[in-house]
Formats: C-alpha cells, structure tokens, sequence
C-alpha cells in the first residue's frame, strides 16, 4: 500500500505538501504571537471518472485556521453632538504648576481649594 505523503507528493508536483508546510509554519507562528490554538487541515477529494473505471481524480485543498490575536478594547467618551474623545469633554483639566522650591505643586485658587 503507497503512503499517503508519496500520494501528495505525486499531485501537482508536491504543491499540496508545500501548501501544508508553509501553512503549518504560519500557524505555529500565529499560536506562538497569540497564546491560541490554530490547525492546518488537508482535505483530499477522490472523484470517479465519468464513465466508471478504474481512473480517479484527485484534488487536494489545504486549509489553515490561524489563532487572530485580540484587540484590547479602548475607552472613549461621548459629547453632545456624537463624536468620541480619549479625554471626557465634560471633565475640566486640573491646572497644575511646576514643581520646586516653596511653589505649590498645584493651584489652589484655580481649583476653589486650599493647600
């Protein structure tokens, strides 16, 4: 009985194994970059001749599931008319001044505060 891999190799000149390889390759770098599991699967088709016999037509198809990594999710904030801010437009910034010497790190009066 002939191996399958002797089979694969004897289709298209061994296009299919090269196809796995570099497809098995892809994968193990996907798994490595994203912590997942990926798989590269070969799917031989074996077709009777139309008119019966003994001939069959091969056709293989190589497909790979590569793991996608995750985009953390980013956090926005909304105003009035519907566009989108990294920064709350509703929050006002805290002013702050230069730090050193006998200088408050903050100003006080701006901020209806004390120190």
């Amino acid at each position: 009985m002939r191996l399958i891999t002797d089979i694969l190799r004897d289709i298209r000149k061994g296009r299919p194994v090269e196809e796995a390889t570099m497809a098995l390759a892809d994968v193990v770098r996907a798994v490595d970059e994203t912590g997942k599991e990926g798989s590269v699967t070969i799917v031989l088709k074996v077709k009777p001749a139309k008119h019966g016999g003994p001939e069959k037509t091969l056709i293989a198809e190589v497909k790979a599931k590569k793991p996608i990594a995750e985009i953390a999710p980013a956090v926005f904030f909304s105003d009035d008319e519907g566009d989108l801010h990294r920064v709350d437009p509703r929050q006002e910034e805290m002013p702050l001044g230069e730090a050193g010497g006998d200088k408050p790190v903050m100003d006080a009066s701006r901020v209806g505060g004390r120190i």
